[in-house]
């Protein structure tokens, strides 16, 4: 396997002929993302090239560690047992078994998948992994906006992209961080549809929350302050506020929260804690290079200190890598576990050539 990371502006400088290519694009960027497919198919017309959007930007393990708007962050491979496909999500049940049968092709896969955001991630990996025991899927949810996905040569809206890779040649594994510790009471979720929660305890959920914490603030909102600790089948992940109506006492989130469910409130480490928990949890990887999926919602908090972390990342490896800021992360809490539906968190996936 050959691999490198790149952030492409206007030239493409590459020392191999590279068969497959992730390119990590602000959505608003339609010129620059086919400037960029065009190069790449010049090097290589057989190439696949599979492109998600990065709301207010793209991470790479190279100074600027978040791309500009007119810049694209690529990871390319030189690799062989690999394909990719990609499934109308209009049509979750079609999809479910189509996918089934692409992941079952390698007696032992990993897929990278990247999913719109208006559709029900969690029921997808649940159905996948618990029903078909399907696990070594990850990935990231891109923005509800034009131009989300880009696969084929062409920007998809409602498309879910996966590509696959046989794990007899290249390993896989993930972790999350993120930084944010659960604290005091389980809140029941008692009612709710899709995102919304209307009902804690059987009572309106915005008032048993803001009786415990206090008002919930735009401001607040905006800045991705409140993120809560949520339950999803003996799995804990966070799951960050989107909003509140005050007029029916509901809470949206970026994610589907489920019946039965149980929610905390949250709270975060300082900046030093964060690259102490960086280093403690990434001592003893072995890879190749990987995939950085991290959650708008940390740049939003963090704001240019969001790059102190990357660039943790990046020293403490010294692998190839690049990803997205995303609307939901696909990956487990630790190595060799169910991979869940996140928010608010760093997921990286790790991979590793084991043809050696």
């Amino acid at each position: 396997m050959k691999l490198k990371s790149y952030i492409f502006e206007e030239s493409l400088e590459i020392d191999f002929i590279p068969t497959l290519a992730f390119l990590f694009f602000e959505n608003d960027r339609v010129e620059v993302v086919n400037r960029c497919y065009r190069k790449l198919k010049e090097i290589n017309p057989n190439i696949e090239v599979v492109g998600v959007n990065g709301k207010r930007g793209n991470l790479n393990n190279q100074i600027p560690f978040i791309t500009k708007e007119n810049q694209i962050s690529l990871l390319l491979f030189d690799i062989d047992d690999f394909f990719v496909n990609s499934y109308d999500i209009e049509n979750l049940a079609v999809t479910k078994v189509n996918f089934i049968n692409d992941y079952q092709k390698y007696n032992n896969a990993a897929s990278i998948i990247f999913f719109p955001f208006h559709y029900d991630a969690n029921n997808f990996l649940d159905y996948i992994q618990d029903k078909r025991n399907m696990n070594n899927i990850y990935g990231g949810v891109y923005a509800p906006e034009p131009n989300g996905a880009f696969y084929n040569g062409k920007f998809v809206d409602n498309e879910m992209i996966s590509v696959f890779f046989n794990q007899d040649k290249i390993a896989f594994f993930s972790i999350a961080i993120h930084g944010w510790q659960p604290i005091g009471t389980h809140f029941k979720v008692t009612k709710s549809e899709k995102n919304i929660v209307y009902e804690v305890e059987h009572e309106t959920a915005l008032k048993v929350i803001e009786d415990y914490i206090g008002t919930i603030k735009q401001e607040n909102i905006d800045n991705f302050l409140h993120p809560f600790c949520v339950t999803h089948n003996d799995s804990k992940s966070l799951a960050s506020i989107k909003f509140v109506d005050r007029e029916n006492g509901s809470i949206g989130f970026f994610k589907y929260i489920y019946e039965g469910e149980e929610l905390m409130i949250t709270i975060p480490v300082n900046q030093k804690q964060m690259m102490k928990l960086i280093e403690e949890t990434l001592k003893d990887i072995d890879c190749d290079g990987l995939f950085m999926f991290s959650c708008v919602g940390r740049y939003a908090y963090y704001k240019d200190l969001l790059e102190f972390e990357i660039e943790k990342v990046a020293d403490f490896l010294n692998v190839p890598f690049a990803g997205f800021l995303t609307y939901g992360e696909i990956g487990s809490n630790s190595v060799h576990t169910k991979s869940i539906l996140q928010n608010q968190t760093m997921n990286l996936i790790f991979f590793k050539d084991i043809q050696c």
